[in-house]
């Protein structure tokens, strides 16, 4: 599993996570490198949180997650996905709860936030922190209202083709992104139940998008192939809730 292998690491590279959101200082640099972990390694399928538990905070290293809730009949609806260098539990309020549960869609490696992100924590001394926290707030918020468009608007093309762009663009953020190619390891599985499709009609769907030549997918690897064509017909908007982006 890639990602980094000790604290001071992961330290760094969540660092220039939220430095992507906000200018941090040497101050708010040394707040990130007295993380201490531990590291902690989750394999696939378990959860991170489980819906109406404590929440405890921590930073995905690698692999992926998601937000999501299982109806009693077993079917499960995606609320979105958790990516390398996101935040997990990381929030204002006191004594949070989960809203959601937290599954592990692979194998993953994550940092422990505690104590120095412990929910009510006194950041006051670091304004430019407290800045790139409220962006990346503000950026789930952005990502839960996306998701709110494409169960609710768009067609089954313009879902799969506005999720690939999203997670393209939140993948560049960490560097993950190389010549518009970024590594996938979602099963069609997973994606129907992030875009509220069939499987089947979730195959037919990316079958479409490779007709057209807007997209290659081999090797669990994407490559956006006609970025503006794409995000035209998806009407992908990348959010910007601070003018520092």
């Amino acid at each position: 599993m890639n990602g980094p292998r000790t604290t001071r690491e992961a330290a760094d590279f969540v660092l220039r996570r939220y430095a992507a959101l906000a200018p941090l200082g040497a101050s708010e640099a040394a707040f990130f490198t007295a993380l201490d972990g531990p590291l902690e390694t989750i394999p696939r399928g378990r959860d991170l949180h489980t819906e109406g538990r404590p929440v405890v905070p921590r930073f995905l290293l690698s692999g992926w997650a998601c937000r999501s809730r299982i109806l009693g009949d077993g079917r499960r609806m995606i609320l979105g996905f958790i990516l390398p260098g996101d935040g997990i539990g990381i929030c204002k309020r006191y004594h949070p709860l989960a809203l959601t549960s937290v599954v592990a869609l692979t194998d993953c490696r994550t940092l422990s936030a505690s104590p120095t992100f412990n929910h009510g924590a006194d950041l006051t001394a670091y304004p430019n922190l407290r800045h790139a926290l409220s962006v990346a707030h503000s950026l789930d918020e952005a990502w839960l209202l996306d998701q709110v468009l494409r169960l609710g608007r768009q067609t089954a093309f313009e879902r799969m083709a506005h999720l690939l762009l999203e997670l393209h663009w939140r993948l560049s953020l960490v560097g993950l992104v190389e010549d518009g190619r970024y590594h996938m390891p979602l099963t069609q599985e997973v994606l129907a139940d992030a875009t509220g499709l069939s499987v089947v009609h979730v195959n037919r769907t990316i079958q479409q998008l490779r007709r057209e030549r807007l997209i290659e997918w081999r090797n669990h690897t994407i490559t956006i192939l006609e970025p503006a064509l794409l995000t035209e017909a998806a009407e992908f908007k990348p959010p910007r809730p601070s003018e520092w982006m």
